[in-house]
């Protein structure tokens, strides 16, 4: 309650002070009085800018003592979008400005804001945050005072209240940051995992980050998470970029209850930040603990080929039939874990691949050693994935929790029944208690490569992974293979060929090492050196959900996709 009513105060304030006619629309005002004096007084309603404006600066606080880098975040209404907020220091001129081109990060959501004007709610200024940043160090010693001038579409601006502070670049900034997850005041999701992520920067560098449960040391967090929004607050510490934290918790270690969540950050001279604390409601049923993981591969809409041509048997073969033609195998590969391991009746007991509602292999009897594959196991679950270990210390199961299917196309079509076309695979994994988690549906095309002697290519996308947040210029990654070789790889997002950003032409740069590819597909050219990059301008599309699609040209002329990936953009600040 002391918070709300200090919050109230504040913003209450603010509004008090702040409600006054912009600058540009009393200078407009005073030019007219003094040419036609009677049309403003017939028709005030004619100014263009609004007659009053709202916002506050809120960080840093008047009078406080800075050094590192200097957030500035706060608000600003005025009835139109926002377009642009730029930080000057000492001076409202040009050679005072101290934010980068395009101004700070905004149009931030702003909850308390809203909670006190909710006449805003709906409309364009729904939020109204904003935040930026610049270094101390740019600055001598001593009182300086920040201004921040509002700019918004129609063109009016108008300065805030400034704040006066005080520099002292002897002081270690100690690290800052926040915790995007748990959310205050949550609870645990079903799958029994306590996740916990944000975001933590240092003037100097961010040694670890530690993660306390009631107080208890739990472990140190992962770092070096990609963050474009945190990039976008901090365009001046190359750090930015890579701020992000996580670590996942296997809840089921503790007592059913309310448990106390903290974050701190050490930088590289052994100094503490705090970057959060959390209240976290934690509830676990541990036989009903559903099963989780990620299905890497295949992408989306990829087209699977086999030779369709069946291959006279009599020879010794060592499998158990469901592998006729080794040189044209698809994969289905990704992980699979269980919370409730830790209470005795969990863990993941089995994976299965379902075609179309059909069971293909269940790891617990299919699993065996491929004669056609150097005895190699395959449709198992449980293969080394030290890297799943990274995200998920701790868990009972890790780091033997990948699984991996090998699918032959061509028996699918001439011995089991299915045609060529459209299919949907569904990859699920089961517990001890058959409690069953549905990892993922994937649609696929299925085709006959003998058919018509055009195998389509195949491909993979490393970065961005599966939903993830991206902005900026951001490189993309992946690989790309045809048995008839592969001339050029280009992307498209929603359908649309994109340029490269650096390079200025439509198609990746390929050719990139990939030793990790030969080994699983030796018999296709290029295979040594399949990887491409193409640095995406993510400012050319919109801050929403894509399809990014890998078209592959062969030296045949064919043009097909290798599959897609989807992806949210967030950059965070208008496109300007």
């Amino acid at each position: 309650m002391k918070r709300k009513a200090l919050i109230l105060l504040v913003i209450a304030a603010g509004a008090a002070l702040l409600a006054a006619p912009s600058a540009q629309a009393m200078r407009a005002e005073q030019q007219a009085m003094r040419a036609e004096p009677q049309v403003i007084r017939a028709v005030p309603q004619a100014l263009a800018c609004p007659s009053q404006t709202l916002g506050s600066i809120d960080v840093p606080a008047d009078g406080a003592t800075v050094s590192g880098y200097i957030q500035v975040i706060g608000y600003a209404l005025d009835g139109n979008l926002v377009s642009n907020v730029d930080v000057f220091v000492d001076g409202t001129d040009d050679s005072n400005l101290v934010t980068t081109a395009g101004g700070a990060n905004i149009n931030l959501p702003r909850p308390d804001v809203m909670q006190f004007f909710p006449q805003y709610l709906g409309t364009v200024g729904q939020y109204p945050g904003y935040q930026a940043s610049f270094k101390a160090s740019l600055f001598s010693n001593g009182s300086h005072t920040v201004y921040v001038r509002i700019t918004d579409v129609s063109g009016c601006s108008y300065f805030l209240t400034p704040r006066a502070v005080k520099v002292d670049n002897t002081l270690n900034q100690p690290p800052f940051g926040g915790v995007d997850f748990p959310l205050p005041d949550s609870g645990v999701n079903a799958n029994g995992v306590l996740e916990v992520a944000g975001w933590a920067l240092d003037d100097r560098s961010v040694d670890h980050v530690d993660v306390f449960v009631d107080g208890l040391i739990e472990r140190q967090a992962v770092t070096g998470i990609y963050r474009a929004d945190i990039a976008a607050d901090y365009p001046d510490n190359p750090q930015a970029i890579v701020a992000g934290f996580i670590l996942n918790i296997d809840s089921t270690r503790y007592a059913n209850g309310v448990h106390n969540v903290t974050v701190k950050a050490v930088d590289d001279q052994g100094q503490q930040g705090l970057l959060g604390t959390r209240r976290v409601q934690i509830f676990n049923n541990s036989p009903n603990l559903a099963p989780f993981g990620e299905v890497e591969f295949p992408l989306l809409n990829s087209t699977w080929f086999g030779n369709c041509v069946e291959i006279p048997t009599g020879g010794p073969s060592g499998g158990d039939g469901a592998i006729t033609d080794s040189r044209y195998l698809m994969f289905v590969n990704g992980w699979a874990m269980d919370t409730s391991v830790a209470q005795e009746r969990g863990g993941v007991a089995a994976v299965t691949l379902e075609m179309d509602g059909v069971v293909l292999d269940d790891t617990r009897v299919n699993c065996h050693r491929e004669f056609l594959l150097a005895n190699a196991l395959v449709d198992c679950y449980g293969y080394y994935r030290p890297d799943i270990e990274v995200l998920y210390p701790g868990f009972q199961q890790a780091p033997n929790v990948g699984f991996q299917f090998f699918v032959d196309v061509g028996y699918l079509i001439t011995q089991v029944g299915f045609k060529e076309g459209a299919h949907i695979l569904q990859i699920k994994a089961l517990d001890k208690e058959d409690s069953s988690t549905l990892l993922k549906e994937i649609p696929i095309e299925m085709e006959c490569a003998t058919g018509n002697l055009d195998p389509p290519p195949i491909g993979f996308i490393d970065d961005p992974t599966n939903y993830k947040f991206i902005g900026g210029v951001f490189p993309v990654i992946g690989w790309a293979l045809d048995l008839d070789g592969v001339v050029k790889v280009r992307i498209l997002i929603d359908g649309v060929a994109q340029i490269d950003a650096v390079r200025g032409v439509d198609y990746a740069e390929y050719g990139f090492a990939s030793p990790d590819v030969a080994v699983q597909y030796p018999a296709y050219p290029q295979a040594n050196s399949a990887r491409f990059r193409f640095f995406l301008d993510t400012t050319q599309i919109s801050n929403s959900e894509h399809d990014l699609l890998i078209e592959v040209t062969d030296t045949r002329g064919n043009v097909r996709s290798a599959g897609t990936r989807r992806f949210i953009v967030d950059n965070n600040t208008l496109v300007r």
